[in-house]
């Protein structure tokens, strides 16, 4: 038997509008871990009371309406967006960036889970979940705000493959399974086949800014229109004061909950002195929310032709999760539209259970190694693995990547739904005689044809790094010289770069632009230690 120690591993679902952290108990089952308000998941906002104290869950939430200021939510929203959050324009509480929001918000599970759990040390190694359609920058910063919590993160892994893994436990057979993952702010739909203890993601996709909150403005609107029309009044939801806003948001989501467990909802919204009461039925709330699921529909139709182009014609199943998938309205729509098997499974925890046990496998992993390369704290026996037969993942990537070339066009080398880990080398040319140095940009897209969307325009992708340092060429090198650049991407889906000339190694930096240095992060690392929460 495993000491308590080996489990000191922990899995944590960071998200958009709710949180939570599992672990792998001593009965080798993944269990989620309550927070000092005796909840299984941490609502994902933080309100600054003062520079150093903040508030972050349920109460942080409860002060959206009452001071909205001061109040940060949906951050994950934000989280690759550097104009949003600019500290010079002191757009955001105490001048913090989603990264050190999103520290706060692991610090406080962390925190509760270290207090209240019976854990045999400090909470310190984690896998924390992302989207799959995270790209290479976001990624990134949310590793970065793992470190910024003090926390020594072993992997990011996707979301979907989580909840793959939490499922896949329970699959004896081999299994073609769509993970439709709709939670409070983004969506994800991810094609994976499991088979006994191997899981192999063959197409993701989704889409960053939509969620169930997108569902609570919907409603939100409607019920205000619907205020306006009983009223005389022409009040509009984007003018609303934002006191006013939040709190028929937070309202319209108990309206939304309401309605997943009753056909009809009890609606009374006052304002300014006057007010509206009806019954709204569950068939309205569809009717007004109809628009956003079938966003959510067309980019699932997406991923299965992927899927079908890559060879996988049939799905066996499809799981549902993420909170915002237990709307009536979700699985009825979904089995209609597909005609498969559709189950909700633990749509709240599994995502944050699956990379429990994920992480249980890095930290075997880790131990394996030290113990094959000599380590004296490895122990004189090989390690073994905990929960038996370990989980082997292989993921794909959800962006393509590419190099920027002369007139405004970008030569993509590595193409979304790849398999992770992978790399690829292509040979590039310089333009001009005499050419002592080489600017390489970086762009990151969504396209997924290799065969047509080899070279494509510039404008039709995003510019993922501000700049690559210059490659400085040495010597008088004529027109035509050739440089060989490699584009790596590893299991995390994090890119690397590097390049050759004549079989030189390039000595060069990846800069991306909000992307924490060193310095920086140690500096994020101190605020969030001093930080109370």
């Amino acid at each position: 038997m495993a000491n308590d120690k080996s489990r000191a591993v922990y899995g944590i679902d960071l998200g958009t509008t709710y949180s939570c952290i599992s672990q792998v108990d001593k009965f080798d089952q993944a269990v989620v871990l309550r927070n000092f308000e005796g909840d299984s998941t941490t609502p994902s906002v933080v309100y600054f009371e003062s520079e150093e104290n903040m508030i972050v869950g349920k109460e942080a939430k409860g002060m959206l309406p009452i001071e909205p200021e001061k109040t940060v939510s949906f951050i994950k929203r934000q989280i690759g967006n550097d104009e949003a959050f600019d500290k010079n324009k002191n757009t955001t509480p105490y001048h913090c960036d989603p990264v050190e929001i999103s520290a706060l918000i692991l610090k406080k599970l962390v925190k509760d889970a270290n207090d209240l759990g019976d854990n045999p040390e400090p909470i310190t190694d984690v896998v924390i979940t992302c989207p799959a359609y995270f790209g290479n920058k976001e990624r990134l910063q949310t590793k970065q705000a793992g470190i910024s919590a003090g926390l020594n993160v072993l992997a990011i892994i996707n979301e979907p493959t989580a909840a793959a893994i939490s499922y896949g436990l329970k699959v004896d057979q081999r299994r073609t399974i769509l993970v439709y993952d709709l939670g409070g702010g983004t969506f994800d739909v991810t094609i994976i086949v499991v088979n006994g203890g191997a899981i192999k993601v063959i197409a993701t996709g989704g889409d960053h800014h939509l969620g169930g909150v997108d569902w609570d403005t919907e409603l939100a609107k409607y019920v205000l229109n619907t205020f306006n029309s009983q009223n005389g009044t022409s009040y509009d939801f984007d003018t609303l004061s934002a006191n006013a806003k939040y709190d028929l948001l937070l309202s319209a989501e108990n309206w939304k909950k309401n309605l997943s467990a009753r056909q009809t909802a009890k609606i009374n919204f006052s304002y300014e002195g006057k007010s509206v009461n009806f019954d709204l039925p569950r068939e309205t709330f569809n009717a007004i929310t109809e628009d956003r699921l079938n966003e959510t529909i067309d980019a699932t139709r997406k991923i299965i032709d992927i899927a079908k182009g890559k060879g996988y014609e049939k799905i066996d199943e499809i799981i549902l999760v993420g909170g915002s998938s237990k709307m009536p309205q979700v699985k009825e729509r979904v089995e209609a539209e597909f005609g498969l098997p559709t189950h909700i499974t633990d749509p709240d925890e599994c995502v944050a259970k699956g990379a429990a046990i994920y992480a249980m496998n890095e930290a075997y992993a880790i131990a394996v190694d030290k113990w094959e390369n000599g380590d004296p704290d490895a122990g004189a026996e090989r390690p073994k693995p905990i929960t038996g037969d370990r989980t082997r993942v292989v993921n794909v990537t959800s962006k393509t990547y590419g190099l920027g070339l002369v007139d405004h066009k970008v030569g993509n080398m590595i193409f979304a739904n790849t398999s992770l880990p992978v790399s690829r080398t292509e040979t590039f040319e310089t333009v001009r005689d005499g050419q002592t140095a080489v600017t390489l940009p970086i762009y990151e897209s969504d396209f997924t044809d290799e065969e047509n969307e080899q070279i494509v325009e510039e404008r039709f992708c995003t510019l993922a790094t501000e700049d690559i340092s210059e490659l400085k060429i040495t010597g008088n090198h004529p027109k035509g010289t050739q440089i060989q650049v490699t584009f790596s991407l590893s299991e995390e889906g994090i890119l690397s770069v590097n390049a050759t000339r004549e079989n030189d190694v390039i000595d060069f930096q990846l800069r991306i632009k909000g992307v924490k240095t060193d310095e920086e992060l140690e500096e994020s690392k101190n605020f969030i230690a001093r930080a109370t929460v």
